[in-house]
């Protein structure tokens, strides 16, 4: 029944994006911008809310401003974080193409989630970010509540 109400919070922000910005912000909480220095690399990340953690992974060429408003739905009653990948916007930028494999984007998700306090999450991702969860859910199964893959 909680995936149900997933994939509902989620539709939910997307309805949130077609309502007019100043309809948004008079309700809006203000969203935290944090780095955590993890995996060799500073990765910046946005969260809002708390509670149980949803993690949001930007597909490419995006960053974590793709999910703002699913961001303000789900952190209404979870702790929405929608993370800039390693090399994008204002995380780090390794300059070796090696830097970028999927096995350091992975551990980059499982030590943010332990940065953050958080034994598992839900997991969001879209396009690239899609292509990192799949994999990073093969290797933690045991890190996630719920994949949801756009």
């Amino acid at each position: 029944m909680r995936h149900i109400r997933y994939a509902a919070l989620i539709l939910g922000g997307l309805m949130v994006a077609s309502l007019p910005a100043v309809a948004r912000a008079q309700s809006a909480p203000a969203v935290q911008h944090s780095y955590a220095d993890v995996n060799g690399v500073r990765l910046h990340y946005a969260s809002i809310g708390k509670g149980p953690l949803v993690l949001f992974l930007h597909g490419y060429p995006s960053f974590w401003y793709q999910w703002k408003d699913q961001m303000l739905e789900m952190g209404r009653d979870h702790r929405a974080v929608g993370l800039d990948m390693r090399g994008y916007n204002l995380s780090s930028k390794p300059a070796e193409v090696s830097a970028y494999r999927a096995k350091h984007l992975i551990e980059d998700l499982r030590l943010l989630i332990e940065h953050l306090g958080a034994q598992r999450c839900v997991m969001v991702a879209h396009d690239w970010g899609g292509a990192i969860a799949w994999n990073f859910a093969a290797r933690h199964p045991e890190r996630l509540e719920k994949l949801v893959i756009i």
